[in-house]
Parts: C-alpha cells; sequence; structure tokens
C-alpha cells in the first residue's frame, strides 16, 4: 500500500509540475491569440492654446494661416559674417554691389560687436583701396554707384576728410555735366529755331535786271597838261575799315580740384602752374604742367580739374578762335 503510494506521487511530479510551468511560462510570454488593433480615423482635436490662438486672430482681422506661413528673418552670425565678408573681399566685391560687399557684411558685424578687432581692422586696411575704387566711379560719372559707395564707406569713417573730399567731386562732377548738357541744349534749341525761321520766311523776289547803260558821247579833245613834278609829301592813308567786335576769353565755370589722399596725409601744401588751349567753343584742351612744387604730387588733381572748366572764347573780328592760356592752382590745407 505505501509503495503505490509513493509510485502515484512521483507520477504526478513528473507529469503535472512540466505542464504547470509550460503554461506558466505561455502565460509571462504573452501567449494566446493577439487582439486586432484598430487604426484610429477620428482628427485629434485641437488644443486649448490653439484656439485660444486662433480666437485672437479672428478678433484682431488677422490671418493665423498666413502668419504660420510667413518666413522669419534669419540674421547671420559674427562668424558666418566675417567669412562672408572674406569670401567678399577675394572676389574684389569691396563696395559693390549694394547689400553684398565686404564693408557691409563688417559694418553687420559692427552692430552686433561694436569692439570687434577683426572687422575694424580689416576696415582700416581695406579702406584706402575702397577709397580709390569709389574715385573711379566718379572719373567714369557713375555718380548712382558712387553716392551709394560714399554713403557706405561713411558709416564706417564719418569724420573722415578723404571721403568728404570725394562727396564734393562728385557733386562738382554733377555741376559741370548738368551744365554742360543745358549748354547744348540750348545751342540745339537755338539751332532749331534758326531753320524754322528761315522756312518760315517769304521768299525774297530776284530784282529785274538794270538796262544796259547808253554809250556815252566822245568828249572833246583836251590839249595834255604840262610836265609836273612829282609831290614829295606823303598820300595820306584810307580810312580805316570800321572796327569789328573785339573781346578775350572769359572763366564761367570753375571746378576746383580735389586734394590728393597722399598729400592729405602728409599734410604736404603746393602749386601746379598748367598751360592749355581754350576752343572756340570754350573747352579746355592739351593740358600740360609747366611747373609745380612739389613736382608730381598735385599734378594730376590739377589737371583733372582745369579739364572741367568751362570759358566763354576769345573773340576776334567777329568770330570765336582757339587761344592758349596759363594758370596756376594752389594746393592749401589753411591754417
Amino acid at each position: 500500500m505505501f509503495e503505490r503510494d509513493s509510485i502515484l506521487l512521483e507520477f504526478r511530479r513528473l507529469v503535472l509540475v512540466p505542464s504547470l510551468v509550460a503554461a506558466l511560462t505561455l502565460i509571462g510570454c504573452g501567449g494566446g491569440d493577439p487582439e486586432p488593433t484598430v487604426a484610429a480615423t477620428t482628427p485629434a482635436a485641437p488644443s486649448a492654446t490653439a484656439a485660444t490662438d486662433g480666437a485672437a486672430a479672428s478678433d484682431d482681422g488677422t490671418d493665423p494661416v498666413a502668419d504660420d506661413a510667413a518666413e522669419p528673418v534669419v540674421q547671420m552670425s559674427v562668424r558666418e559674417l566675417l567669412s562672408t565678408a572674406s569670401s567678399s573681399v577675394a572676389e574684389n566685391r569691396l563696395i559693390s554691389p549694394p547689400g553684398n560687399n565686404a564693408f557691409h557684411y563688417y559694418l553687420q558685424v559692427l552692430d552686433q560687436e561694436p569692439r570687434n578687432s577683426g572687422a575694424q581692422v580689416a576696415i582700416l586696411e581695406l579702406m584706402p583701396l575702397a577709397q580709390g575704387m569709389t574715385e573711379q566711379l566718379i572719373e567714369r560719372r557713375n555718380y548712382v554707384d558712387a553716392d551709394e559707395a560714399v554713403a557706405l564707406l561713411k558709416r564706417a569713417q564719418p569724420s573722415s576728410v578723404v571721403l568728404a573730399t570725394l562727396e564734393q567731386r562728385a557733386i562738382s562732377y554733377k555741376r559741370a555735366d548738368d551744365q554742360r548738357a543745358q549748354s547744348v541744349e540750348r545751342a540745339r534749341l537755338a539751332e532749331e529755331a534758326l531753320v524754322a525761321a528761315q522756312a518760315s520766311a517769304p521768299a525774297v523776289p530776284t530784282p529785274a535786271p538794270a538796262p544796259p547803260p547808253r554809250p556815252a558821247a566822245a568828249p572833246d579833245p583836251v590839249p595834255a597838261p604840262p610836265t609836273q613834278v612829282a609831290s614829295t609829301e606823303p598820300v595820306a592813308p584810307a580810312a580805316p575799315p570800321p572796327a569789328q567786335e573785339n573781346s578775350n576769353f572769359e572763366l564761367v565755370t570753375r571746378v576746383n580740384p580735389s586734394y590728393p589722399t597722399r598729400a592729405l596725409r602728409q599734410r604736404k601744401s603746393g602749386w601746379v602752374e598748367l598751360e592749355f588751349t581754350i576752343t572756340a567753343t570754350g573747352d579746355v584742351r592739351n593740358v600740360f604742367v609747366v611747373d609745380a612744387d612739389p613736382r608730381r604730387t598735385f599734378d594730376r588733381a590739377a589737371t583733372r580739374a582745369l579739364e572741367a572748366w568751362k570759358f566763354k572764347p576769345r573773340i576776334e573780328n567777329g568770330r570765336a578762335v582757339a587761344t592758349t592760356a596759363r594758370q596756376r592752382l594752389e594746393f592749401s590745407l589753411g591754417n
């Protein structure tokens, strides 16, 4: 009896215990058939914050969708600005095009960091070259780009004497060009008026030819006079023809020379003696330097200024003629 009970207990241990362990393992691992999942098709309700923002936008009369679509303005960092400025210098874009040049980016750096040494040193080193480019724009009569360049450089150095000189030169060149254009326009209008007057004038009738003169009667023979000795008194000269209008040339437009940058920095003064030709139209041609002190310091500035002068030409016998003249231009910084 005891032996049979022991056999039954051993049988239960060997059969039931492994089955129970397997069942517990299956439950712990999530066994069994999985439940089917259903995808959510209902859109999520707007949050309270979004509803409040939408109500506020409706009250103000603005479109919240349009506000969300607007792209924010991206501001470059100082490192990006310095890198872009260096690239602009390498591509020779110091002062142009507007908004995409080295000085524009360096000034933006100083707007963010007024004491940024990299931008300050770069502006000081590039300023002479930028001033030379601005001077070339003025000489080529590109006044729009020249004005933008001067304004940009004055932001970097507001009290620069060189920039003030360049600005004054641009104004003088504009004034001289305007006066020259006005003179040409007045001459054109006068010529058109003369042609119109000649076209509308009545034709002058051709006079009838005069009848041939009758032959004069032969005069009676006159005895020959006695021989006389020639008089030693001089013959009185004939009356001179009436004098026609004569006048000397007169200065109409004067353009002051700009001070050379190097002489201005070195505080130099001097003068230039120039000889030139005033044409029959009053323009200045063939300018050359006769003498100067110091040599080759103010020659170029003086020549450029004199070439922009305008004269009333010399009149001889009622006609305009070319003439040669001299002029000394002084360069002084004052006391």
